[in-house]
């Protein structure tokens, strides 16, 4: 018995591997192959079974890799050839340099692009050609360009942020009447998660500014809505990774088998129906405001709730909307599906991105780095004439603490929320070092590995925000410290790709975290019943290590409220 089955095996096995040598492309010359063991399959293993522990993410796993292949290597995955870069210098020369501009398409998968998507993406994830150029170029100067971040969208943020900041305390007032979170009842303590609220704030944020609709953080029936938006993109975020879905990579009689045996089909189809049915919701939302702005319907409503003036304005802020000037804009040749993109790159990008790296920022000052949280606080204030009243009321106008910014920039990298961050498709030749990478070759950026490397990062495991700040002369001869321009994270991608919101997410982040930081202080250890406090690795922290996106376990912060007389720091 055991020689047949050691015949038929062999059999099988020699089968396997000659429909693999016709199936899959051949090997680049002058580029390091990982050598896997299982043909047609290949490099699958990788990624089957899915990950459990933090150890086996795939953004670890290829930067172990390396350790043998070196920092780019070529691996087999299924039938297609993927490129590697685990390093923060091979991904610049990669993704930037000569190759930037043969280094600029997304690569079509099964899953995502044919059966979620269908046809209908978020501007990031759509290849390259006039549609993504059209809509990139639009959305760009009509809601995310620098212009629109400095005279309008600050406005709609700061907004957000005190109403998010207000509920915080108000949730916090009720727990403590009630008695059920994790500290020492004191009125001037809040707990919270973070995360939850971080999310209604985007939402606020880009619902506005998208369709002119005012998400009320404490209506119990947007929040319903919210939270089934949250829900849905959050498992779209899951299902369309490229690390986590092996059926994307294997020939189409395989994935025809994969699929009888799978879920994901159908679970595809329930989350595009949901999706489908809340865009095509706002869409007619912000057609019928569009109808009663220019019928004066709205206008008369406003002014039978304020004043003539503050109607007005707010007319003037809703005309200002990617909705509003889409629809009246008679010359906009955009199809229906390209504004749909927008729309949906504004509600959907923001929700992993913004409120994962402020609760993990939040969770390195509050537990490991108070100092880091006062320091930030005085750099903050002497802006304002030291009255940190005035600094919360303006510290939204304009990013002037430096501090702050490297907070930003440090808590973007160290978190890294995408740590393979999206795969891109070569147009035209490439060329690293020895090696000619053909067209129409996938590659993957480990922004893992990139953000965490020593030779870039010196001890990079460890959260300094001062790494990113060099000291200059003024112009009155007065030194003083400013973000180092010739330090990069890949926590937004890099080169022509780079995610066009990153400005508008740094904004974002700098107000999320003045705010806080100028309304609360870090809790002592000494104030928590429970000291355990969870660990600043965010692989460690990370529910799902097989994901796209780093989404660490729920936890509470707790924060204890400043006294509006209370003195400096």
């Amino acid at each position: 018995m055991i020689w047949r089955f050691l015949v038929y095996f062999s059999v099988g096995f020699i089968s396997a591997t000659i429909i693999n040598f016709f199936i899959t492309p051949r090997p680049i010359k002058n580029l390091n192959m990982v050598y896997t063991p299982f043909p047609i399959l290949n490099g699958l293993e990788i990624i089957l079974p899915k990950a459990k522990r933090w150890e086996d993410s795939p953004c670890i796993q290829f930067q172990n890799l390396a350790k043998t292949y070196d920092d780019v290597y070529q691996i087999k995955f299924g039938t297609k050839l993927i490129i590697v870069a685990n390093s923060y210098e091979s991904i610049k020369q990669l993704w930037c340099s000569k190759n930037i501009k043969a280094n600029n398409s997304r690569p079509i998968n099964y899953s995502f692009h044919k059966v979620l998507s269908k046809g209908i993406y978020t501007i990031g994830t759509t290849p390259i050609g006039e549609t993504y150029r059209k809509s990139r170029k639009h959305i760009s100067e009509r809601v995310l360009s620098d212009k629109r971040n400095n005279d309008f969208n600050y406005v709609i943020m700061n907004n957000a942020c005190d109403e998010m900041i207000d509920k915080i305390i108000n949730q916090s007032i009720d727990n403590n009447n009630k008695n059920d979170i994790d500290i020492d009842i004191k009125p001037n303590l809040v707990s919270n998660d973070m995360v939850k609220e971080a999310q209604y704030f985007h939402l606020k944020v880009a619902l506005w500014l998208t369709y002119g609709f005012e998400f009320n953080i404490n209506d119990l029936i947007h929040q319903h809505l919210g939270d089934e938006i949250i829900d849905v993109e959050n498992r779209i975020t899951k299902v369309r990774s490229h690390v986590q879905n092996p059926q994307d990579y294997l020939p189409y009689i395989l994935r025809l088998g994969f699929n009888l045996f799978s879920t994901k089909n159908y679970e595809f189809g329930e989350l595009y129906n949901k999706r489908d049915r809340y865009l095509k919701m706002f869409y007619q939302y912000a057609l019928n405001l569009y109808a009663d702005i220019n019928s004066g319907k709205m206008l008369h409503k406003l002014q039978s709730q304020n004043n003539s003036t503050n109607a007005i304005n707010k007319i003037e802020d809703l005309k200002n909307t990617l909705m509003y000037n889409y629809f009246d804009d008679a010359k906009s040749k955009l199809a229906i599906g390209e504004i749909t993109s927008e729309c949906l790159t504004m509600v959907s990008a923001g929700l992993d991105n913004t409120p994962l790296n402020f609760k993990y920022g939040l969770h390195q000052m509050v537990n490991y780095h108070p100092e880091i949280w006062d320091k930030a606080f005085n750099d903050l204030i002497q802006y304002y004439k030291n009255d940190y009243q005035l600094a919360y009321k303006e510290c939204s106008n304009e990013m002037k603490s430096e501090y702050v910014k490297a907070i930003v920039n440090e808590t973007l990298r160290l978190f890294t929320v995408l740590p393979m961050s999206l795969p891109r498709e070569s147009t035209a030749i490439i060329a690293y070092k020895d090696a000619i990478i053909p067209k129409g070759t996938t590659l993957f950026m480990n922004c893992w590995a990139a953000n965490h490397d020593s030779k870039k990062f010196p001890d990079p495991m460890e959260f300094v925000p001062d790494r990113w700040l060099i000291s200059i002369v003024d112009n009155d001869f007065t030194e003083k410290m400013v973000i180092d321009p010739t330090m990069k994270h890949f926590a937004f991608g890099i080169g022509c790709r780079k995610c066009l919101g990153n400005n508008f997410a740094f904004r974002e982040l700098y107000i999320l975290f003045s705010k806080m930081i100028l309304r609360f202080k870090p809790t002592p250890v000494t104030e928590r019943k429970y000291q355990t406090i969870p660990s600043d690795n965010s692989l460690k922290l990370n529910q799902y290590p097989e994901s796209l996106a780093i989404e660490p376990e729920p936890f509470d912060l707790i924060l204890e409220r400043r006294s509006f007389d209370a003195d400096i720091v």
